[in-house]
């Protein structure tokens, strides 16, 4: 009788391990449903017009000669164009004239101007010696931004400036 002790001891032993090992793993790989992720406020469209069914405006106009488009919409209120051209990367946006910071570039420039556009509208352009550049507007229903990080050149930059719309 001794020898069963012995042997059902550890036994039950290695049962209760075995079970609570095995208790623990499903919580563990178990989604906690509690957490909610923030959806992603970008969505690639299709096209400039893509972009129009799914806020309600589009880009009017962009740059001839752009490459490498690629078409956004952030949180069902800006309409955004990233594009090469003359070898520069530029992201263009267009939003509600209400919108503070369309760019979305939260950088200390060390220079900037205003000038106006080819409509006779006041860009301020701002500049860093790194070749990030940006240039803002507002007409009286949408505000404009164009930046580029790398490459910026006045004379670029008011070629795109002066094409969008």
């Amino acid at each position: 009788m001794k020898s069963k002790k012995l042997l059902l001891f550890p036994l039950i032993l290695v049962s209760l391990t075995v079970l609570l090992f095995t208790g623990c793993t499903p919580a563990a790989e178990k989604k906690d449903d509690s957490k909610t992720e923030l959806p992603n406020p970008m969505v690639e469209q299709a096209s400039s017009e893509a972009i129009k069914d799914a806020i309600g405006f589009t880009f009017e106009t962009l740059p001839t000669g752009i490459t490498d488009v690629k078409y956004f919409t952030i949180s069902d209120d800006i309409a955004q164009a990233n594009f090469t051209l003359d070898g520069v990367s530029y992201t263009v946006r267009k939003g509600d004239v209400m919108i503070d910071n369309i760019a979305g570039v939260y950088t200390e420039f060390q220079s900037g101007e205003t000038k106006a556009n080819a409509s006779g509208i006041p860009v301020l352009y701002q500049t860093n010696p790194d070749g990030m550049g940006l240039a803002t507007w507002k007409t009286d229903k949408y505000t404009y931004s164009v930046y580029c990080e790398t490459g910026f050149d006045l004379a670029g930059m008011e070629k795109v400036v002066n094409t969008v719309s």
